[in-house]
């Protein structure tokens, strides 16, 4: 059975793109907190929802990053396949 190699880049970059998923979530709570007047205890008491939103957004992205992925190789196969018909 073959291994499977992960770049250190490319942890990296996932590590990278949690990272800003954690970030854009606590952001999310901060407005939340503004928008309805409530107590900034609220930035550590819901950081397991915090977490969860974080999950939510990195799964969005990675879905996302997918379907551009497809879409350039789609794109791609069938530029090379019009340009040897």
């Amino acid at each position: 059975m073959k291994d499977i190699i992960i770049k250190g880049n490319h942890i990296t970059r996932e590590l990278k793109v949690l990272l800003y998923c954690y970030i854009l979530a606590n952001l999310v709570n901060v407005y939340a907190i503004v928008k309805y007047n409530t107590d900034w205890i609220e930035l550590i008491t819901w950081q397991r929802f915090i977490i969860l939103i974080t999950v939510i957004f990195y799964i969005v992205t990675v879905i996302l990053r997918l379907v551009i992925f497809g879409a350039r190789k789609l794109i791609s196969k069938t530029a090379r396949a019009n340009t040897n018909g």
